[in-house]
């Protein structure tokens, strides 16, 4: 049971890290104002409302990367329930990403968008997560 946890708990790790630097990396890419005040919820705003659309496609694509590393870290060092755990993790980074697509305002389509990728791309990773956990056991 332990190690179940512990699976599902690297997978939000490895996802959380892979989400946060494809961002950061956004972050570079496509800057925001340097006057910007994240407090101000009018100027962040003004700032979503203006943002190229690439912006919020990396944003996707980061959700949707970190959600399969996270699923196949999961699956990989689960012991049973694989697929479950994977799942597992998916539905945990669902629930954050909501958080944080309300929070901060984003257009429908990316709402959208990134709530249905959680679990299928956490289940991806977790069926590869198997893959390699089962060619290891070989």
């Amino acid at each position: 049971m332990l190690k179940n946890a512990l699976a599902v708990i690297l997978g939000l790790v490895g996802s959380s890290f892979i989400i946060f630097a494809l961002e950061v990396i956004s972050h570079i890419i496509y800057p925001p104002p340097a006057n910007l005040d994240i407090n101000n919820l009018e100027q962040i705003k003004e700032f979503t409302g203006s943002a190229p659309k690439i912006v919020f496609i990396l944003v996707i694509l980061s959700y949707a990367i970190g959600s399969i590393v996270g699923g196949l870290i999961a699956a990989a060092v689960a012991p049973t329930n694989k697929i479950t755990k994977a799942i597992t993790v998916g539905g945990i980074l669902m629930g954050l990403g909501a958080y944080n697509l309300f929070m901060i305002p984003h257009p429908i389509w990316t709402i959208v968008i990134s709530i249905f990728l959680f679990i299928p791309c956490s289940y991806l990773g977790g069926y590869w997560g198997m893959k390699i956990s089962s060619k290891k056991e070989k």
